[in-house]
């Protein structure tokens, strides 16, 4: 049987494996951006996963969701772990049909040096998991912000089982959070 913490490494490598094409693709095209961010405000998870699927190929989800103000994708896991989300958002409650593009690609362009090194460092995203783990943000804070070095970076949490990186950019009044968080299905 795998140990638990290995799993756990497993899935968040897994999840930027999977995603960094995709943060590219907003990173690098407009256009692509531009589409994403229509079809998360308006809900259109059809075109959510059309668009996703052009980054990311045949790749097995669980779920696509937008909520109008963020984008959720479910990856399955074996168990005890089940499923672990990736997503950016604004918190619910605080606006309705809001997404931006530009922010949106701009986080893309921040997380991507985070993302690749949870892929290509088996050490670090052994770090971030015990850092997850232990509740220790100053080691995650530490260990985000040696790869994200974005000054619009304003926020390192540990929240549920997953870290939550809060972006602010002068131009929204929103904080937009990035997430990778794991959830138990009971």
């Amino acid at each position: 049987m795998v140990k638990p913490i290995k799993q756990r490494v497993f899935a968040i490598r897994k999840v930027a494996k999977v995603m960094l094409p995709f943060y590219r693709k907003i990173a690098s095209n407009r256009s692509f951006s531009l589409q994403w961010a229509k079809a998360v405000r308006e809900a259109d998870v059809a075109q959510m996963n059309q668009l996703l699927r052009s980054a990311i190929g045949a790749e097995p989800i669980s779920s696509l969701a937008s909520n109008g103000v963020g984008w959720f994708v479910d990856f399955p896991l074996p168990k005890p772990l089940l499923v672990i989300t990736n997503g950016t958002t604004i918190r619910p409650g605080q606006v309705q049909f809001t997404f931006s593009a530009v922010i949106n690609r701009a986080i893309s362009q921040a997380v991507i040096p985070f993302y690749r090194e949870i892929q290509c460092n088996p050490r670090y995203a052994a770090l971030i998991v015990k850092a997850i783990n232990t509740k220790n943000e100053a080691l995650l804070n530490h260990l985000v912000r040696s790869t994200i070095t974005s000054r619009r970076l304003v926020s390192v949490h540990i929240d549920f089982s997953g870290v939550f990186l809060g972006f602010k950019y002068p131009w929204s009044k929103f904080v937009y959070l990035n997430e990778i968080f794991r959830e138990l299905v009971m």
